[in-house]
């Protein structure tokens, strides 16, 4: 292995490493059960580590598998791409919020009013100050004459 690629992956992985917030070796050795010799000798080019060893660097870094092996070939790392499990899609083509949405306010308390007031209340006298038809659905009040 030439010693150019290997200064070449140990400079990928301080760069990668600094960026992920792991500011002094110690730290990034301690979080992947490193020595800080071992952690030190790959950053610095030299000697190549165990494919293992590559492998928990890889993931810490957030590369994809293989990755170390395109870097000392001459080419870029890949990162990582997790792919999370997508909520399946509505049933519906509506749901039932997009009746509220376009519902005026006025409407809204209307059917909620129409709903808490049992039918039997609605009989008695003097139930609602406003009587039957107190407010019309879009807001104006209903002329007594």
């Amino acid at each position: 292995m030439d010693r150019h690629a290997l200064n070449r992956l140990g400079h990928h992985i301080v760069s990668r490493r600094v960026a992920l917030g792991y500011r002094n070796r110690t730290d990034f050795a301690d979080s992947l059960q490193f020595t800080v010799r071992t952690l030190s000798d790959i950053e610095n080019g030299v000697r190549r580590a165990s494919p293992g060893t590559y492998a928990m660097l890889e993931n810490k870094l957030g590369w994809a598998p293989g990755s170390v092996d395109t870097i000392l070939a001459g080419g870029e790392p890949r990162e990582l791409v997790v792919k999370l499990p997508r909520e399946p899609g509505p049933r519906y083509q509506t749901s039932p919020s997009d009746a509220l949405a376009r519902a005026s306010t006025e409407e809204l308390l209307l059917e909620l009013r129409r709903r808490i007031v049992r039918p039997h209340d609605r009989q008695s006298p003097g139930w609602d100050d406003w009587g039957d038809d107190g407010l019309e659905p879009h807001g104006s009040w209903v002329e007594r004459g």
